[in-house]
C-alpha cells in the first residue's frame, strides 16, 4: 500500500480539490495523510474527512503588512525541514500539492529528498509559488486549459479541477420563484456583502424581486442581515454553505466571485453566473477564471469598477427575464469541468508513487 501525502489548504478553494482527489486514492487503496498549516481551514475539514492531519507551522504571507510576511517567510525553512522528517518516517511515495501556504514547504521537502511531487493548479493563471514549483514537479495538473500556456515545457496536462461528485447531479433549479445565490466563497466577499442587498433592493423597483439566499462568511453574518433588513429585502443569509449543491438545486442563477473552484463548481452544477471578479486577486486570476467560464456562454462579467448596486440590478433584471435561456446558458458552461478530474489526478499520483518503485 502505497503512501501519499497531500499538502496544501488554507481556503477552501486549496482543500476540497485535494480531498476530492484524497477521497479517489483511499479509494484505490493508498495509505493518504495530509501536510497541512494549523490555522487553516484543514486544520478541522481533514481530521472531519478521516483523514490524518500533520500541521506545520506557516502562516500566509500574502496581503499582510511587511512584518507579517518577513515572519511568515522565516517560518518556511524549518517548516520544509518539519514536512521532510514527516514524508521519511511515513515512507511517503508522493506529494499532492494543491497549493495554499503549506503546499510549498511539503513539496519542496519532497522534492529536495528525491519523492515525486505531482502538482494541482487550479486556476486559469497560475500564481508565483505553483510557477516556481513546478519545475520541480514530475506533472502539472491544470484545473483551466489556459494554464497550460504558463508551463509551456513542461509535463503539465489539463484535467479540469477535482470536485465533489455532487456537484454533478444537481437538478435543475425550480421554475417558481426563481431563485438568485450569491456565494463570496468559504470566506465571504466584503464586496458582495455590500453591494447586493442594495442591488436587490433596486431590482425591486422595476418588477418581481427573486428569492435570495446569500452565503456571508461567518464573520460577515450579522453585517449582511442588517444590509437587507435596512434595504426591506427578505433574504435567507447564512455564514457558510455547509451542502453548495442543496443550495445550487435551488438556484436559477448565481452570483459570485470568481475563484477557481467556485467557478467549476458552477459549471459542473450547470448554472449560468453573474461573475464579478476580486479585483485584487493576485496576477488577476479571478478575471482570467471568469473569463473562461463567460467565454462559453454561461456567464457575464461585471468588473468591480462597474459593478455598482445599480449595475448588479440591471444585470439581474436582463438575466432573470429569460429563466429558460438561464438554463441553456448554464448547460453550455459544463465543459470546463470534466467528471473524471479527481480519478484522473489520483492516477497521476499513483503513477508517480509507483515510479519510485512500489509501495512499502
Amino acid at each position: 500500500m502505497s503512501a501519499v501525502v497531500v499538502a496544501g489548504g488554507g481556503t477552501g478553494g486549496h482543500l476540497f480539490p485535494g480531498l476530492a482527489v484524497a477521497h479517489e486514492l483511499v479509494r484505490a487503496g493508498a495509505r493518504v495523510s495530509w501536510l497541512g498549516a494549523r490555522r487553516g481551514l484543514e486544520a478541522v475539514r481533514v481530521p472531519q474527512a478521516g483523514l490524518p492531519l500533520h500541521a506545520l507551522s506557516v502562516t500566509g504571507a500574502a496581503a499582510r503588512s511587511f512584518p507579517a510576511q518577513a515572519a511568515a517567510l522565516l517560518r518556511v525553512a524549518p517548516a520544509v525541514l518539519q514536512a521532510a522528517s514527516y514524508l521519511l518516517r511515513h515512507q511517503v511515495r508522493a506529494v499532492l500539492a494543491v497549493g495554499g501556504y503549506a503546499s510549498a514547504p511539503g513539496a519542496l521537502a519532497a522534492a529536495l529528498l528525491g519523492i515525486p511531487v505531482v502538482l494541482q493548479e487550479q486556476n486559469a493563471v497560475p500564481g508565483i509559488s505553483n510557477r516556481l514549483l513546478a519545475p520541480w514537479c514530475v506533472v502539472i495538473a491544470c484545473g483551466f486549459e489556459a494554464a497550460l500556456a504558463a508551463f509551456p515545457s513542461l509535463p503539465a496536462r489539463w484535467t479540469g479541477n477535482p470536485l465533489r461528485p455532487e456537484f454533478f447531479s444537481v437538478p435543475d433549479p425550480p421554475g417558481d420563484p426563481l431563485t438568485v445565490l450569491v456565494m463570496g466563497g468559504s470566506q465571504g466577499s466584503a464586496f458582495l456583502n455590500a453591494a447586493l442587498p442594495a442591488a436587490f433592493a433596486a431590482l425591486g423597483e422595476g418588477g418581481r424581486r427573486p428569492a435570495i439566499i446569500h452565503q456571508a462568511g461567518p464573520r460577515w453574518l450579522a453585517d449582511v442581515e442588517r444590509r437587507y433588513a435596512e434595504a426591506g429585502v427578505a433574504a435567507e443569509v447564512v455564514p457558510f454553505l455547509e451542502r453548495p449543491a442543496e443550495a445550487l438545486a435551488r438556484a436559477a442563477l448565481v452570483v459570485a466571485r470568481a475563484g477557481a473552484l467556485t467557478v467549476c463548481e458552477l459549471a459542473a452544477a450547470q448554472r449560468p453566473a453573474l461573475l464579478v471578479p476580486f479585483a485584487a486577486a493576485a496576477g488577476g486570476h479571478q478575471f482570467a477564471n471568469a473569463r473562461a467560464f463567460a467565454a462559453t456562454g454561461a456567464a457575464e462579467v461585471l468588473e468591480e469598477p462597474a459593478a455598482s448596486p445599480h449595475a448588479v440590478a440591471a444585470a439581474l433584471e436582463r438575466l432573470l427575464a429569460s429563466p429558460e435561456r438561464l438554463r441553456e446558458r448554464g448547460r453550455a458552461g459544463s465543459r470546463i469541468a470534466p467528471r473524471a478530474a479527481a480519478p484522473t489526478i489520483a492516477r497521476m499520483v499513483l503513477e508517480a508513487a509507483g515510479s519510485t518503485g512500489g509501495g512499502r
